[in-house]
């Protein structure tokens, strides 16, 4: 079981029989081999039966994660203290993968068949489009000398869970066709420990190339934590140009990998070791 959870805490598109919308709580770890799902009274939305929740989780699981992953900015006080209640780290943050994919499956076989259902739009979990903050720059001190656009196969992760990783957090591919490209970004710096240290404290969530209207300059942003926007690269016409047409090559990979890619720091290309890294999806 993933000692990192991911947790939803809302009201669902359901009246209940005094016409009252029904608060549901939904707990998994990263790889959904736990599942923990509880609805709450109206009258007790609130941090202390969150945090009851919280702990009778702990104990069903056998475990205390090391931290739990939410998405609702509006939600933000109420888990944060439930989880301060229950002695857990709580984490505002756009990586819910798992949680994602459960909840739509709720939305559309579950909620339905429910009494007192209210349609609602189909994609409950529009993690890209929350607000994001103006891109920052990386720290000086963390930048690195160089990157390199690589791609593997699907099946090439099959044994990632034994790769030489300081810091890293895979997830799991496995729905797609092994024959699928998965594209990376490789980050060559000599601070290659500090970097990936960095980048596991601010939860990567993907990679993007941001062209700008006239198309004479990109960016490669990194979407992290729960609105943050980092400029890992800044590319310019004509000077760059393969470098932006790499970058144009890996947004079409995404699109044909279900939105999968990663994110990988080295000291040197030719070490077989990384220093950090991360699976990463974008919501296409």
């Amino acid at each position: 079981m993933s000692n990192i959870w991911e947790l939803d805490f809302y009201s669902r598109p359901l009246l209940d029989a005094n016409n009252k919308k029904v608060w549901e709580l939904l707990i998994c770890d990263r790889d959904r081999n736990f599942e923990w799902v509880r609805e709450c009274p109206t009258n007790e939305v609130n941090s202390e039966w969150l945090a009851k929740q919280l702990l009778d989780c702990v104990s069903s699981a056998g475990q205390t994660p090391i931290k739990i992953r939410f998405f609702r900015p509006s939600m933000t006080n109420i888990i944060m203290r439930g989880c301060k209640l229950a002695g857990i780290t709580g984490q505002a943050s756009r990586r819910v993968f798992t949680l994602s994919a459960w909840l739509a499956e709720r939305m559309a076989s579950i909620y339905p068949n429910r009494d007192g259902f209210q349609a609602v739009d189909p994609n409950p979990l529009p993690l890209k489009v929350l607000a994001a903050q103006d891109p920052k720059p990386v720290p000086d001190a963390l930048m690195g000398e160089r990157w390199i656009s690589v791609s593997l196969k699907a099946r090439d992760f099959a044994d990632a869970n034994e790769w030489s990783m300081d810091f890293s957090e895979l997830l799991d591919i496995g729905d797609l066709d092994p024959d699928t490209i998965i594209s990376g970004i490789i980050i060559i710096s000599a601070r290659a420990t500090a970097l990936a240290a960095w980048m596991s404290g601010v939860d990567p969530v993907f990679i993007k190339f941001e062209r700008n209207l006239l198309g004479d300059r990109t960016q490669m942003q990194l979407e992290a934590s729960a609105d943050a926007r980092w400029v890992l690269a800044n590319l310019q016409a004509p000077k760059d140009k393969n470098a932006i047409d790499q970058g144009a090559a890996f947004e079409k990979s995404k699109q044909n990998s279900q939105g999968f890619h990663f994110l990988a720091v080295q000291t040197s290309p030719d070490v077989e070791h990384f220093a950090g890294f991360w699976m990463l999806k974008e919501v296409m």
